[in-house]
């Protein structure tokens, strides 16, 4: 499958013109119907959830994920993936999904290492390989099966195709999960499945300061690094003026406003 870790793997993440016009015939429709629900659509149907609802798991793997990345020194991406641990548990919720919070925590905190880390693979055309060669490797170190690993760099990988379908069962829930709230922190998407209150106190916690500039910037930079990426594509395909019009930047007082 375009985008998953044995795909990455083989061509380092560069795309053919042809995976190009799949992935953009297959996405296209999804992410515009998606982005704009998440700006009209009432969050009243959304079951009551607050923040102290959900935990994050108090495990050697997830402790030491976070430590890998608080030593990237990057605070949005922080901040992103801590909000992205809390947004797809409240998708999950919302839609009844039974996953592995430990998985997902893992996948969560590491999925965007490579955009941010010095040891950046420069053969490779996509960040999220070195991301998810990190993770399999804290995850070989703890012993997990190969199917966890799997699943884990699976998510990573997987969570930069701009769209998934859910009804793939080829797709597990942690997979789905990581696209659905990386998309929703980035781009509003799907903002609709989470509750209004849980958003605000989302966002309290774990502010958007700075994070609509910092991440246009990484996103241009991995873009101009890496003209074949599926990051490049997104970006052409109008990724930044997505960002910069997620609903989720009036939320935060801090946020500053940057030119498309």
């Amino acid at each position: 499958m375009i985008g998953d870790y044995q795909w990455v793997q083989k061509t380092q993440g560069r795309l053919t013109f042809k995976e190009k016009f799949r992935l953009i015939q297959s996405i296209l429709m999804p992410v515009t119907v998606s982005f704009i629900r998440s700006g009209i659509t009432s969050r009243k149907h959304c079951s009551a959830l607050r923040i102290s609802d959900i935990v994050i798991p108090d495990s050697n793997i997830v402790k030491e994920a976070f430590q890998e990345l608080e030593y990237a020194q990057n605070p949005s991406v922080t901040a992103h993936s801590l909000r992205t641990y809390f947004i797809g548990t409240a998708i999950a919720h919302q839609k009844k999904w039974q996953f592995d919070q430990e998985d997902f925590a893992v996948a969560s905190f590491m999925h965007d290492l490579g955009l941010v880390s010095e040891l950046s693979l420069h053969a490779c055309h996509c960040f999220t390989l070195e991301s998810a060669k990190q993770a399999e490797i804290l995850c070989q170190k703890h012993n997990y099966s190969e199917q966890k690993i799997q699943n884990i760099c699976d998510a990573i990988c997987l969570h930069m195709n701009g769209h998934l379908d859910e009804n793939d069962k080829t797709l597990s829930k942690e997979i789905l999960m990581l696209q659905k709230a990386t998309a929703c922190d980035v781009t509003g998407a799907n903002l609709h499945l989470i509750p209004a209150a849980f958003t605000e106190q989302l966002l309290e916690r774990y502010p958007r300061d700075h994070f609509l500039s910092d991440f246009k910037t990484l996103i241009q930079q991995e873009s101009t690094r890496h003209p074949h990426s599926r990051t490049a594509l997104l970006n052409k395909a109008g990724l930044g003026l997505m960002i910069q019009l997620n609903p989720l930047n009036r939320h935060s007082p801090n946020t500053e406003q940057v030119e498309s």
